[in-house]
């Protein structure tokens, strides 16, 4: 069988993830490219059955994405749409991290015509959408579904509890966005840092509050019959708190380069983190409520990289879908719905078993 080739554009932390797995896979050719000496040095330095491209200020990306099957943009948002449009211009499938803004969409649509698009494919929107789907059916007819993630510091550090784990700017809009929610079915938006409630997971107890960006596609729970959907984020107990001061008290939410500024340079850099999932729907049957919960605990592996919790489960997914892909799984055009496809079949995926916490 000819190995799959996987060009995945980005040598940062999630894209050096992506081809640590794809290299011990087998059955797949991938080539890194980055304009970045520096970043493609340091993945050299991994020792990753992998090519690696250093991209010329004047070399068109389209012409080096033809000869490749798929292409991966793991690279900041703000450089997905150029990916996305030369992926198009060369026909390749299409992958990528983050939630689809208006002029990503217009690239990909075309592309999705001829080949397979897969977007937002991290943790949330992306694996977190399609383990719920699961609970969902298993549990079905469900009212209410709250979906709770939190990527955070394995033991609580500072008085936020918190550090930098995944993209400080993400995580501002998940702090200061509108929240998209389902009521009765129908699509809401809540504000961010409400909801407060308490959870207890193996012991440990985080605090859960709203936040924006988690989920990409409602209509499939509105769909399901699910009447109220809710996503939160989880953190260390006190946190929200602090947050609240800075961002309301101190007005930073209004002040967007002065608060990034303080995170980047007063958060410290978190390499043993853990990711925390934990789900729980509501249901009715007759007179009888009954609820049903799903919890994942993540951390990270020295098998697959040195790669913190959040990266490594991101790249696990990616690594499972394309192998779907490769498999010819997942059809051959099309935007491909994260809880279109099995559950189980990509949590038994070989990248995640070594990032279950017993």
């Amino acid at each position: 069988m000819v190995d799959f080739r996987v060009s995945i554009v980005g040598a940062g932390n999630i894209g050096s993830a992506l081809a640590a797995c794809l290299g011990t896979a087998g059955g797949f050719a991938a080539e890194v490219i980055d304009p970045s000496e520096e970043a493609l040095d340091r993945l050299l330095d991994l020792n990753l059955p992998v090519s690696l491209h250093r991209l010329g200020s004047q070399e068109p990306l389209a012409n080096l994405l033809k000869q490749s099957d798929v292409t991966v943009a793991a690279v900041p948002e703000r450089a997905v749409p150029a990916i996305a449009r030369a992926a198009a211009s060369a026909g390749t499938h299409f992958l990528d991290f983050s939630p689809l803004h208006a002029d990503t969409r217009q690239a990909l649509e075309r592309l999705a015509g001829e080949r397979v698009v897969l977007n937002g494919c991290g943790v949330s929107p992306g694996l977190v959408e399609n383990i719920a789907s699961s609970l969902v059916a298993r549990c079905a007819p469900v009212s209410e579904l709250t979906i709770r993630v939190g990527s955070i510091p394995r033991l609580p550090t500072n008085r936020l509890g918190y550090g930098q784990i995944w993209d400080i700017d993400g995580l501002i809009d998940e702090y200061t966005m509108p929240c998209e929610a389902l009521r009765r079915g129908e699509r809401v938006h809540l504000a961010p840092l409400e909801g407060k409630e308490h959870v207890v997971l193996d012991g440990v107890t985080y605090e859960g509050f709203t936040t924006s960006r988690g989920l990409k596609d409602l209509a499939m729970f509105a769909a399901a019959g699910v009447g109220n959907v809710t996503f939160k984020t989880l953190r260390y107990p006190g946190h929200l708190e602090h947050m609240q001061f800075l961002l309301d008290d101190l007005g930073l939410k209004n002040r967007r380069d002065m608060l990034r500024s303080l995170l980047l340079n007063g958060l410290p850099i978190i390499e043993e983190d853990e990711l925390v999932m934990f789900l729980t729907a509501r249901s009715a049957r007759g007179a009888r409520k009954l609820e049903a919960s799903s919890s994942y605990r993540f951390r990270p592996s020295p098998a697959l990289g040195p790669f913190n919790a959040m990266t490594s489960v991101a790249a696990g997914y990616a690594a499972g879908l394309l192998s779907l892909l490769r498999n010819g799984d997942l059809g051959e055009r099309g935007f491909v719905a994260h809880h279109s496809v099995s559950g189980a079949g990509v949590l038994e995926n070989p990248f995640f078993p070594p990032l279950l916490a017993a």
